[in-house]
C-alpha cells in the first residue's frame, strides 16, 4: 500500500514539475516574442523617410533601392502609408543597417491606373547604437553622449 502511495505521489510530483516547466517555457517564449516585437518597433521607429537627400555633413552609404506598385486610389498616395510600406520593405532587406529612406518618389503609370513609390535605403557612417536601443526595456540609459 505504501509503495502504491509513493508511486502515486511520485507520478503527481513529476506531473506538477512537468506542467511547471511547460508553463515556464511558454512564458519564456512569450517574453522572447515580446522582445522581438519591441526590437522591430524600435528599429522601424528610428528610420525616417524623406523626399530629399541628407546633408553632406553626415556621411552615409546607400544600401539599395526599394519600391512597390499599387493600384491608384486616394489611399495609394497617403504619405504615412507610403512611409510604412517603404520601411517594411527596406527593413526586410537590411534589418541591422537601415537608418533612413531618402529621395522618396511617387510616379503614376501612363494610364493613371497605378502608383509606384520608391526610395533609396541608407546607413549613416555613425549609426545609432541599435544594441543600446534594443535594451531600453532592461533599464539601460540610451544616450549618444553616455549621460
Amino acid at each position: 500500500m505504501r509503495s502504491k502511495f509513493l508511486c502515486g505521489l511520485l507520478a503527481v510530483s513529476v506531473a506538477i514539475i512537468f506542467c511547471g516547466c511547460a508553463a515556464v517555457q511558454a512564458e519564456r517564449q512569450a517574453e522572447e516574442k515580446r522582445q522581438e516585437q519591441f526590437v522591430r518597433t524600435v528599429d522601424l521607429a528610428h528610420v525616417w523617410v524623406t523626399t530629399e537627400k541628407p546633408s553632406d555633413a553626415k556621411p552615409y552609404t546607400i544600401l539599395g533601392s526599394v519600391k512597390y506598385t499599387v493600384p491608384f486610389s486616394p489611399d495609394a498616395i497617403d504619405t504615412q502609408e507610403e512611409s510604412h510600406k517603404l520601411k517594411a520593405l527596406a527593413y526586410a532587406k537590411w534589418p541591422d543597417k537601415l537608418d533612413a529612406l531618402i529621395d522618396e518618389k511617387q510616379s503614376l503609370s501612363a494610364d493613371a491606373s497605378a502608383v509606384t513609390v520608391s526610395a533609396d535605403a541608407i546607413q549613416y557612417a555613425s549609426s545609432t547604437d541599435r544594441q543600446a536601443l534594443h535594451n531600453m526595456n532592461n533599464g539601460l540609459v540610451v544616450s549618444p553622449s553616455g549621460n
